[in-house]
């Protein structure tokens, strides 16, 4: 106690700790093949936190690993890309990396990380019926007065997350694109 501490003082900076391992990753700095145990991962640290005695928002989460930057940024990124959904109805993964790695530069920095986490996205989205209460027959219907120049193909409902994997959309799927022929 050279801090000058009490007792009292100590024992109410204990707090509970739940050390989660996970042993599905590939050894190397390769990305899973699967997203379905990294979801279910992110579900029960998520579950763990709401059961927490206190506040749920002031639990900590401390992920690690091996290197400290290569599992942990996909980590951080999906629970950031899922919060901004639960909040937002939608996700952007290129910004909610850009923002992690202001502060962290070395998280998410190889091609093969950026398509997993889409791919984790995606999977998140497509096993959680919460994010699906849309009902296309009761949309309201945009009329426009003009043929779209061209249309995208293959998107079926489904926008492009950037990297060719898609999540189903609320908006019609039919989409012009862009004149690239602007003065």
């Amino acid at each position: 106690m050279a801090t000058g501490a009490t007792q009292q003082q100590l024992e109410a900076e204990v707090r509970i700790c739940c050390i989660i391992q996970v042993r599905m990753w590939p050894i190397e700095n390769k990305v899973p093949l699967s997203t379905s145990g990294l979801i279910e991962l992110i579900k029960m640290t998520r579950s763990w936190r709401k059961r927490a005695p206190d506040r749920p928002e002031t639990k900590p989460t401390i992920v690690m690993s091996h290197n400290g930057y290569s599992r942990c940024g996909i980590f951080i990124g999906a629970n950031v890309c899922i919060d901004q959904m639960d909040m937002d109805h939608e996700v952007d993964v290129f910004h909610a990396v850009k923002m992690i790695r202001i502060n962290r530069p070395q998280l998410i920095d190889m091609k093969d990380e950026y398509k997993y986490l889409y791919d984790l996205m995606l999977h998140w989205y497509m096993t959680n019926p919460d994010y699906r209460v849309y009902d296309v027959e009761n949309s309201p219907v945009r009329e426009t007065s003009e043929e779209p120049e061209a249309l995208e193909e293959g998107t079926g409902g489904a926008e492009s997350l950037g990297n060719g994997s898609l999540i189903p959309s609320n908006r019609p799927s039919v989409r012009s694109r862009r004149d690239s022929t602007k003065k």
